[in-house]
């Protein structure tokens, strides 16, 4: 993909390495624990607790946050895991009142055609919708970040429009290295086909087409024109 870093970002921060996470957590104020061996906050010594939306559609990805919740309290932190309905969690997202909301990241292999994943540039974002507002209007609405990271992938991205291929490539690469630098979401597995990666299509199904793209950038399953299909008599 010419919008990749380059292979050694593939694997970035990706390797179960427990003693690091232990240490990262320690460097940044949290080495003190309650009794049952979990982390405390430093603003008021309670347990931190760190809720997770897991909205039950396309995978199971309440029970995936329960297994990721499992394995982060060997590092001491807490993750409530809340399933919630697909509606309800977005609302909550696009209104900033969520923590961490588990989701896929389909289409942002193609960045420029769907940021909506991997970078706040909408308010339907992934993470940081009050960034995402101030960024889609231009400043008159939402917080503006105070991440200096933030801003420069907003440089970059506003930069790519203006670019010929080479030059999009180019900032793309950019935008991933801070990506994968700053964590601000956390993968969990690749490219999988249990999201839009598998076509099935029965022999008594009419008006199909032959060939399709089958991404989150081309709407799918909607850019088949599922109400124009009918069973044939």
């Amino acid at each position: 993909m010419p919008q990749s870093p380059g292979p050694e970002w593939r694997k970035k921060w990706s390797v179960l390495d427990v003693a690091q996470a232990n240490a990262l957590l320690d460097k940044i104020g949290l080495e003190k624990k309650d009794a049952d061996r979990f982390r405390v906050r430093t603003d008021n010594g309670e347990r931190l607790r760190i809720q997770v939306i897991a909205i039950a559609a396309f995978q199971p990805y309440p029970k995936m946050a329960e297994m990721v919740a499992d394995q982060w309290r060997k590092i001491g932190i807490q993750a409530d895991v809340r399933e919630m309905e697909r509606g309800l969690g977005f609302a909550r997202r696009d209104n900033n009142e969520h923590q961490l909301l588990v989701w896929n990241n389909g289409g942002t292999e193609l960045l420029y055609l769907f940021p909506t994943w991997a970078i706040p540039v909408v308010v339907q974002t992934g993470f940081a919708p009050a960034y995402a507002a101030w960024y889609a209007s231009g400043g008159k609405q939402g917080t503006k970040p105070d991440d200096p990271n933030i801003l420069k992938i907003f440089d970059l991205y506003t930069e790519a429009a203006g670019l010929k291929a080479e030059g999009r490539n180019r900032n793309a690469q950019e935008i991933w290295k801070i990506l994968v630098d700053q964590q601000y979401g956390i993968g969990t597995v690749g490219q999988s086909p249990a999201g839009l990666g598998v076509r099935l299509v029965s022999n008594r199904l009419g008006n199909i087409a032959a060939q399709v793209c089958n991404a989150q950038h081309c709407r799918t399953p909607g850019n088949s024109h599922p109400e124009t299909w009918y069973f044939k008599t």
